[in-house]
């Protein structure tokens, strides 16, 4: 539903009455006797039919964005075989949950009347899409998460000590948005000048096409889990990312994922352990 345009609004939009008015009374050469002879929605322009709508104008567009993210690191499962000459197995089960979150909301206050929906995609980077109705639920907010667990089997060698540790990812993201609203193309003003002249008058065209600026606030906030092994042995210390995510015997719930976000955790892993053995001390190499 369509929001008629009051005398507030227009002040809202940096156009109070009187300078309306004096806007007006120029543009017909002075001959107005006051602001009786302006109307807006009423009197002689509701009598004609000269309407004004408000609405929103253009798109939402990204104003400021603030990414942060933490890792923090627990021992999963450790076993210390430094003192023997056989090398040992054991299976090890982690059971974890990924959540991801976003909540977007209307910031500003002071704004003309509006029924109208925005809609932002990919709220603060967290592959929602969010909408607040204005005059309506001017919050929204999703959350998504996966419960998984992963079975690995661990083999130490001889003489070696070997840790499986978990790394907890936090990534967060704070973004402000602006939407500019105005007056809908073709809206109009009655006005009555030399005392008997009536005439509809272009809103936009005579005040300049005003706009105000709402402001929007999305938060986003995701908690994943990767894992490493990191191995000590008298030829020095490796740490190696251990696979979580992809879909085999040993990783359950996986298949209610989709392949994306899977893939986006793996991303992750890649980002926050690395690929591959990586040598933490000089002279390092993985043990036999």
């Amino acid at each position: 539903m369509s929001v008629k345009t009051t005398w507030e609004d227009l002040s809202i939009l940096g156009w109070p009455k009187q300078n309306v008015y004096n806007k007006a009374n120029a543009s017909r050469g002075g001959t107005m006797e006051g602001l009786g002879d302006i109307s807006l929605n009423a009197g002689i322009a509701a009598e004609y039919q000269w309407w004004s709508y408000n609405e929103l104008s253009g798109q939402p567009y990204i104003v400021s964005k603030i990414p942060t993210m933490t890792n923090r690191e627990e021992t999963a499962w450790s076993y210390d075989n430094t003192q023997n000459s056989e090398p040992f197995t054991d299976t090890w089960t982690e059971k974890w949950t990924n959540t991801t979150t976003a909540s977007l909301t209307v910031d500003s206050s002071l704004t003309i009347g509006l029924s109208a929906s925005i809609t932002i995609l990919d709220v603060a980077s967290m592959g929602f899409n969010l909408t607040v109705t204005m005059g309506q639920s001017q919050t929204d907010s999703k959350t998504q998460s996966y419960e998984l667990s992963h079975t690995w089997e661990l083999k130490v060698g001889p003489n070696e000590k070997l840790s499986l540790v978990r790394v907890i990812t936090t990534s967060g993201e704070e973004v402000v948005y602006n939407q500019q609203f105005g007056l809908r193309s073709g809206s109009l003003l009655g006005s009555e000048y030399q005392d008997h002249y009536y005439w509809s008058r272009d809103i936009n065209s005579l005040l300049g096409t005003p706009r105000g600026q709402l402001t929007l606030r999305g938060s986003g906030r995701s908690t994943t889990h990767q894992y490493k092994l990191i191995r000590e042995s008298p030829k020095g210390r490796t740490i190696e990312p251990v696979p979580a995510y992809a879909v085999n015997k040993n990783n359950r719930l996986t298949g209610q994922v989709p392949a994306a976000v899977l893939e986006g955790w793996a991303a992750q892993t890649r980002l926050t352990i690395g690929e591959g053995i990586i040598k933490d001390a000089i002279g390092a190499s993985p043990a036999a």
